[in-house]
């Protein structure tokens, strides 16, 4: 499918949120973020709070991972503080200038999508910071390609 919004340059404020931080193979990654995704949320609910926004994953290192290394933190934002438990880590996000997109379809299919946004980076005169926040707006329960995903790369 393809990108379904413009590149836009946005500024993030700093938020709380909660983070499952994990290394996996591309193999596990499906699961792996399913099951974060499930822990933190009960966590949230068990805490009497919603989360603050859909779940996403930040990948330190995209520009630099392969498949059989892919680092990773799972988690929510939130309205409000909450304390880490266990695994889960209490975290601020930092504020933070980022090109965004919104993408239909397969997650097999967004390298496209990096590339546009890459070189709609480049021509700007920016520069990514090598990292990549991947919002997910549509779950398991969607057909692969009909999946939407908000792709963020904050800027240096």
């Amino acid at each position: 499918m393809a990108r379904i919004s413009e590149i836009m340059l946005m500024q993030r404020g700093e938020q709380p949120a909660l983070i499952i931080e994990t290394v996996t193979d591309l193999s596990q990654i499906g699961r792996v973020i399913g099951d974060s995704f499930v822990k933190i949320g009960a966590y949230i609910e068990e805490q009497g709070e919603l989360p603050g926004d859909v779940p996403f994953v930040i990948y330190p290192d995209y520009e630099g991972m392969d498949e059989k290394n892919i680092r990773m933190l799972i988690g929510f934002k939130l309205s409000n503080v909450l304390p880490g438990k266990d695994e889960i880590k209490a975290v601020q996000l930092p504020a933070q200038k980022v090109i965004t997109s919104l993408f239909f379809g397969s997650y097999n299919e967004m390298e496209k999508l990096y590339r546009e946004i890459s070189e709609w980076i480049k021509s700007k005169g920016y520069e990514a910071s090598g990292t990549s926040i991947e919002y997910y707006y549509t779950g398991p329960s969607f057909p692969e390609n009909e999946q939407v995903t908000m792709v963020e790369i904050p800027l240096k």
